[in-house]
């Protein structure tokens, strides 16, 4: 199996030419191939637009996506976020705690990849999490279903065996039922599959978490040697169904040649960037409430208002101290500025809620070396009157080294105590 790297936002030329070289087949071929890729994932994320695009000469260009997915038999791609560094080797644990820390991401269950071994835990970790989501979604519909149990009681409830009433054994009248029980081939290959990813995820919350889980389905059959479909009823589990049978079948077990196959994992790049800049805020800011996606009155169309929704508000009290907004693009010249859109944007948004301070956050390019990390760098601000924008490069790489979230967070209160100062003094003085 080869793997192609895509850098987002970055052409990779010839393309097209090595994938059908690589593939055997023919460049039209590719193409199709890339159109059903596309389709795939623009079905799972609701995109309207291709993800990834190809030109006449054969250059290809990921955008709004990252991650590990298959396109064929013999060739993955693997498309890294514009702000790691695919030429650093840390670059797939800081993009594999991200997906775990944002849970925007998304696994292509029928989508199999091979990984090495230094990515085993990471993807056992992401398995183990996408599994906890899909049964804590499902959990209030459990899987049940009639089976049928034997037992010895003196009290008879159910149907007895006849020939026990003279002469019963020393535990009482052989009885059968007919019980409704999550006892069953399903809730078993679940069970398997917790057990199984136990001893494979590294992270400690996770393992904590899937023992509880185990725990809930207790006790159970052995899975089945053949996976039976899942009743129609319980279509909501097909997921988690899935990709327990995934998991229970030697996902992440059988290592042939230092790799194993696992599920492609996609993650929505400017969503993921918005929900970790959302968390951040939210921790480094414990005196305030943070509400994400809060709707300001901007205005009216007739009776109806018009609202202004900025990414993240701190309040204190009800009163907006500041407002912040997650940006993924960058427009970039000679220096890297705030874009006219982003400036009208933000206007409407400081007017509406009637905080005086924007800060926008859009991730750092730069090295680490250059930008520690967790690090706000301003690179651009604009004044209106008495309102001030301010664009900030955030460092994120390197997020997976021991405490590097903590490290994430204490700079983004570092920041903001910044921001605030102002914008406290205006709120106490009016």
């Amino acid at each position: 199996m080869d793997r192609l790297v895509l850098q987002e936002l970055t052409e990779r030329p010839r393309t097209t030419g090595e994938v059908a070289e690589l593939s055997g087949i023919t460049e039209g071929e590719v193409l199709i191939q890339l159109r059903e890729l596309n389709d795939r994932v623009k079905a799972l994320l609701g995109y309207e637009n291709d993800p990834i695009t190809t030109t006449a000469g054969g250059t290809w260009k990921a955008d709004g996506v990252a991650g590990l997915l298959r396109l064929n038999a013999n060739v993955e791609l693997e498309v890294v976020p514009k702000f790691l560094d695919p030429s650093t080797s840390g670059w797939r644990t800081d993009f594999f705690l991200l997906a775990v820390l944002v849970r925007t991401g998304h696994l292509l269950i029928h989508d199999e990849i091979s990984a090495g071994t230094q990515d085993r835990g990471d993807l056992a970790t992401l398995i183990a999490r996408s599994l906890l989501n899909l049964h804590s979604e499902n959990e209030r519909r459990p899987i049940r279903s009639y089976r049928r149990t034997t037992s010895s009681d003196f009290a008879i409830d159910g149907d007895v065996e006849w020939e026990t009433l003279v002469l019963p054994d020393p535990d009482g009248f052989e009885v059968s039922r007919l019980e409704l029980t999550r006892r069953n081939p399903y809730n078993a290959t679940l069970a398997a599959a917790v057990a199984t990813l136990i001893p494979e995820v590294s992270d400690v919350d996770t393992q904590a978490q899937l023992r509880l889980l185990g725990r809930q389905l207790a006790p159970q059959v052995n899975p089945p040697a053949v996976f039976p479909p899942l009743p129609v009823r319980h279509r909501g589990w097909q997921q988690a169904y899935d990709l327990a049978r995934l998991v229970v079948e030697g996902l992440g077990l059988n290592l042939d040649g230092g790799a194993f196959t696992g599920p492609g994992f996609l993650l929505s790049t400017w969503s993921a960037w918005q929900s970790l800049c959302e968390e951040v805020v939210r921790r480094a800011l414990p005196d305030h409430k943070v509400v994400g996606q809060m709707r300001w009155v901007l205005g009216h169309r007739g009776t109806q208002p018009v609202y202004a929704t900025p990414d993240i508000t701190p309040l204190t009290g009800s009163v907006a101290s500041l407002l912040l907004d997650a940006k993924y693009k960058t427009r970039v010249g000679r220096t890297p500025s705030i874009s006219s859109a982003d400036v009208y944007e933000s206007l409407a948004f400081l007017s509406a809620s009637g905080a005086g301070t924007m800060n926008l956050l859009y991730p750092a390019l730069s090295a680490p070396d250059q930008l520690p990390l967790g690090e706000w760098k301003s690179f651009d601000e604009v004044k209106v009157d008495d309102l001030t924008i301010t664009g900030y490069e955030v460092q994120v790489q390197g997020l997976a080294q021991a405490g590097g979230f903590d490290r994430l967070v204490a700079g983004a209160r570092a920041a903001l105590q910044q921001s605030l100062g102002p914008a406290a003094n205006a709120t106490q003085s009016a």
